[in-house]
């Protein structure tokens, strides 16, 4: 009788728990593929159940979520709705779904990418008690009270794809180096103008950044430039002081209107002087300004300006303007934005164990292969590396599913 009392009372216990709601849209997977259903323009959560094998071998491979442990991982893109972030979303639920823990993803819209609304949301994730954050900040240095405040509550920090002080977070999950990033743009650059056959004369080079608030893309920058003084000294970028903020550098943030209208105005520059009286060379180092700089190229009437344009984007961002034989943008630059997703959440979760070797030239032991932590030269903070630059162009870039 005391068995069938205590089987009657777990069936209630968990009738109970499937109907109970929060404030937070929870949902609980049994399959991998109930999970994959959820989209990633709305925020999220979900919860898969994973086998007992599959938990015991997530976590001998990469010391992930013991058996038992259900933490609550909030992520914060720059924003969402775009193909970039719901690429990074698409691979921390796959970790999520393999590591038995809940993801809750919410970001800014595009139109609203502040500062101010990543605040907004970072403090309904303290509120909620959650037990780690991945964040991409809009503004390096605005956010870090927020985190701070965060990390005070015992919540633990991550940044992915873009990072804020050292003291905000605990580390950054760096998807490339910026050396690595200038060189893939530098050279998918040179390699346009060869094919043309003008490499080697004087090449007045411009950019379409973020808002220039953006660490990320600031280094970029200053890598390009430098990549280009030690390697092509003919190629120069029109600059202040800063090294990446005025002259041939647009900062349009993240509005979708303003990225196009300075993509506009980049290409309305642009020909094949060599006198530096236009714009040889353009660059996006966003996945919005990249694809808008061919859409500009595109909408010209009349005659078209000879010019080589390249950037970030993901493939999927650029498929079509690669394939077309007219348009210049033939080369893009990115990495792969599923394992940055993924390999954030599962350090995160690792993190949370207390298993993971925060140390410079430590190696993390991830699903995804053997990723490596490092201190950044430049002030100091902990990386760690998802690994080198990607370059997609023709030939591949059907090959890809972001």
């Amino acid at each position: 009788m005391k068995k069938v009392i205590a089987l009657l009372l777990a069936v209630v216990l968990v009738l109970g728990l499937a109907a109970c709601t929060s404030g937070m849209e929870t949902k609980t997977s049994a399959s991998t593929s109930a999970a994959a259903s959820s989209t990633p323009a709305a925020a999220s959560t979900s919860t898969a159940a994973s086998t007992s094998s599959a938990a015991s071998s997530s976590a001998a491979a990469s010391g992930s979520a013991a058996a038992g442990k259900n933490y609550t991982i909030a992520m914060l893109p720059k924003f969402k709705g775009e193909n970039y972030f719901d690429g990074c979303y698409t691979g921390a639920q796959k970790a999520a779904d393999e590591l038995g823990v809940t993801l809750v993803y919410d970001g800014p819209n595009q139109s609203e990418a502040t500062n101010a609304k990543q605040v907004e949301i970072l403090e309904g994730f303290i509120a909620a008690g959650v037990d780690c954050i991945i964040v991409s900040p809009c503004d390096a240095e605005g956010i870090v009270p927020t985190l701070q405040k965060a990390m005070a509550a015992g919540i633990k920090i991550i940044t992915f794809d873009a990072d804020t002080d050292k003291d905000a977070r605990e580390f950054y999950v760096n998807p490339a180096t910026a050396d690595d990033i200038a060189k893939g743009l530098v050279e998918a650059s040179v390699k346009s103008l060869k094919e043309k056959g003008t490499d080697g004369q004087p090449c007045r080079v411009g950019l379409i950044s973020g808002s220039g608030l953006d660490t990320n893309q600031n280094e970029w920058i200053l890598a390009i430039e430098k990549y280009m003084a030690a390697n092509y000294s003919w190629m120069t970028v029109k600059c202040d002081d800063s090294g990446y903020l005025g002259g041939d550098i647009w900062t349009p943030g993240s509005d979708e209107t303003a990225a196009q209208n300075a993509a506009n105005e980049a290409v309305a520059l642009s020909g094949n002087a060599t006198d530096g009286s236009q714009l040889n060379v353009i660059i996006g180092t966003s996945s919005m300004s990249t694809p808008a700089l061919a859409a500009a190229w595109n909408a010209v009437a009349g005659k078209k300006p000879d010019v080589v344009l390249t950037g970030l984007a993901t493939p999927m961002g650029l498929i079509d303007y690669i394939q077309d034989p007219d348009n210049p943008l033939k080369y893009g630059v990115l990495w792969d934005v599923n394992n940055l997703g993924y390999l954030a959440v599962e350090s995160a979760v690792s993190l949370l164990n207390g298993t993971i070797d925060e140390t410079d030239g430590a190696t993390f032991a991830s699903k995804l292969g053997d990723k490596t932590f490092r201190v950044n030269p430049d002030d100091g903070g902990l990386e760690l590396l998802l690994g080198d630059a990607l370059v997609f162009g023709p030939d591949d870039v059907g090959n890809y599913n972001y």
